[in-house]
């Protein structure tokens, strides 16, 4: 048994006495451990806790099958896909595809998708995914920093994914079982956001967005009663104190600069683990505020990171009270507990107890937005022509 197993079988122990020693059967009332917690007035039942596991990209067909195998045998655990158009365009049709911005016709930061028949295939991983209950969001199209958008250049590019998904360019999109608004979650290329973004995600009927980053303990916001603010968590990185986004693009970047260096797998492996599991354990064990974890397609460093994303979630993903599942299901635990939000942020329920020796950290030390390494064109194998 893990040592988070031991902890959640001590701590799941500790509610069953304070409800049969007569402090009440709700499980939701004050305690003297409450006050330790900073949870005296207790306003709310405990949320879950949700752990979103995301990919950003869409190209390797390869991993299509292989992230799909591992949910599978991994409790049905669901992951969310942001996938890039051009990805589903091929080579020798890349004209049909406009970048914003004046960019012009024909270009991509990220290459296009190959021949046409690696396409239809990887539409049919595309439609397996959603057929087994993984969700499909946008992540745009040719990878483009778009923090200097206008909000025109942003309707182009929405107009265009859908396009390209949902009927083709270059090729004939197959029925998908789903349609344009079935993908309601949106992650900026290299996190490059602008006004114009947020003014058109709700015209387009996007329920949330991924593209900024808070704190580990960030409760989502619903922004001018539109859509909702997921961002990506600054972390430290345990045994560097390095600074990074729940993202494997940006340890790549903290652990090698972003060149790759496989002799140090197993080490930039465990501090992933580490980082990742004190980042879960501070919000299982607080105000459960949920874990956004990003990924790419891509095996940086041996593939350190994709094993240990495996192995963090082979870990938490059976856990009580924990939910893996896609941002979508999120979404529509929120809208249902919004008005109980705040009182979720400020922690004020029953904290499942931390087992003894795990004590709570005096204070979060969050990095700056100044320290945090952006993603970039380079957070995706590039395909040329």
């Amino acid at each position: 048994m893990s040592r988070l197993a031991r902890a959640v079988c001590f701590a799941s122990l500790a509610l069953a006495t304070v409800a049969a020693t007569g402090c009440g059967g709700t499980g939701n009332e004050a305690t003297e451990d409450d006050a330790v917690n900073g949870s005296a007035a207790i306003n709310v039942s405990r949320p879950p806790q949700f752990v979103i596991l995301a990919f950003d990209g869409s190209y390797s067909l390869p991993f299509w099958r292989e992230s799909r195998a591992f949910a599978q045998a991994n409790n049905n655990l669901k992951f969310t896909y942001f996938i890039s158009g051009v990805y589903f365009i091929p080579n020798n049709k890349k004209s049909g595809y406009i970048a914003p911005h004046g960019l012009g016709a024909g270009k991509s930061a990220i290459g296009w998708g190959g021949t046409e028949a690696e396409i239809q295939e990887r539409y049919q991983e595309l439609k397996l995914a959603a057929a087994e209950g993984h969700e499909i969001g946008s992540h745009a199209n040719g990878h483009f920093d778009g923090s200097r958008w206008t909000e025109e250049d942003w309707n182009s590019e929405f107009a265009q994914f859908d396009k390209i998904i949902f009927q083709g360019v270059g090729t004939t999109a197959p029925d998908l079982g789903f349609g344009p608004r079935d993908s309601v979650g949106f992650r900026a290329p290299q996190l490059g956001h602008s006004p114009g973004l947020f003014r058109v995600l709700p015209v387009f009927k996007y329920t949330y967005d991924t593209s900024k980053s808070d704190a580990p303990n960030y409760w989502p916001k619903k922004i001018e009663n539109a859509y909702w603010n997921m961002p990506l968590a600054r972390l430290r990185i345990v045994g560097s104190g390095k600074a990074t986004l729940s993202m494997d693009y940006n340890f790549y970047v903290a652990d090698s600069r972003g060149e790759p260096n496989a002799a140090n797998k197993e080490l930039y492996k465990k501090q992933m683990i580490d980082t990742y599991m004190q980042y879960f354990e501070g919000n299982y064990f607080g105000n459960r505020a949920p874990l956004h974890i990003g990924h790419h397609f891509s095996k940086w460093n041996g593939g350190a990171y994709w094993e240990a994303m495996q192995t963090f979630a082979r870990r938490v993903c059976g856990l009580p009270e924990v939910k893996c599942v896609t941002y979508k299901e999120l979404v529509s635990f929120l809208e249902e507990k919004k008005d109980e939000i705040p009182d979720y942020q400020a922690g004020n329920f029953t904290k499942l107890p931390r087992p003894p020796g795990s004590e709570a950290p005096a204070a979060l030390d969050v990095p700056g937005e100044d320290e945090i390494v952006p993603d970039s064109e380079h957070a995706h194998d590039e395909r040329g022509e």
